[in-house]
């Protein structure tokens, strides 16, 4: 069974994870789905959809490969 926890270690916590880019960009992607779902239903096909995914999939490969220290030293 994998087990994941979130210890909450105070603001400075929260201001080094508002440095890193992958955090930037999750919070990007929850605006943004919100007002798609809600405000914008903008009408994408089925193959638009496919290619939104595979650039999110892409972007958050890109931003992994450009991170180079966690976010307890940020």
């Amino acid at each position: 069974m994998i087990h994941a926890s979130i210890i909450y270690k105070g603001p400075n916590m929260l201001v080094q994870a508002l440095k890193s880019r992958t955090v930037w960009f999750a919070i990007a992607l929850a605006v943004l789905s919100v007002l798609q779902g809600f405000v914008l239903q903008l009408p994408i096909p089925p193959w638009g959809h496919a290619i939104v995914g595979s650039v999110i999939a892409a972007a958050i490969v890109v931003l992994r490969a450009i991170t180079t220290q966690p976010l307890a030293e940020k």
